[in-house]
């Protein structure tokens, strides 16, 4: 299924949080469904959650196939690199979403060096979504800042998440019987 499943979940993870965001999506044979809490919509996000979760299982059909493109629109604004922002809801506020657990979200954005971009207090708000294995974060500040100060602080908690993201396909790969596992397990048998 690979990355554009991985982008399909982690889209319908923010749609699905966000209030007022829908998902449109763009069968293979050209046309538009849209999916959202109004009710001209031909899909809530409730179920575009269950289709997709339903198809990341192995012994599952894929229910996904039909879909050659989405984005997200409705009342949410894409700031770009996967960083979004909610029209009707706390201007201070932003919003991504990562594969990594709950917990490795927490450690990455306790580490994250946000020294020296702003000494006001940052919050956030980590929202697991077990049922697509997705975790959404809200960075939210109390106090009016500039969008580029608010986005930069985002850009470093994101990219935090990101590194780990990377570090733990990386440590996937490896374990998963890689040619240098499987040799750095023989070598260390010899002594």
């Amino acid at each position: 299924m690979g990355d554009k499943f991985e982008q399909l979940r982690l889209a319908t993870a923010i749609a699905h949080l966000i209030p007022g965001a829908e998902l449109m999506l763009t069968s293979q044979e050209g046309t538009d469904y849209r999916a959202g809490n109004h009710p001209s919509a031909e899909f809530t996000l409730c179920e575009i959650r269950r289709l997709i979760a339903s198809s990341a299982c192995p012994s599952r059909p894929n229910f996904t196939r039909w879909i050659k493109d989405f984005s997200i629109c409705g009342a949410i604004n894409d700031s770009g690199v996967g960083i979004y922002r909610s029209v009707e809801g706390n201007p201070m506020a932003r919003w991504f979403s990562t594969t990594l657990r709950p917990e490795t979200v927490y450690e990455a954005l306790e580490q994250a060096d946000i020294d020296g971009i702003s000494s006001l207090p940052v919050d956030a708000t980590i929202t697991p979504d077990s049922l697509l294995g997705v975790t959404t974060v809200q960075i939210s500040l109390d106090e009016l800042v500039t969008d580029e100060m608010l986005n930069e602080l985002v850009l470093v908690g994101y990219g935090a998440c990101l590194v780990q993201e990377v570090s733990h396909s990386l440590d996937n790969t490896n374990a998963c019987g890689s040619p240098n596992s499987a040799k750095s397990k023989r070598s260390s048998q010899n002594f």
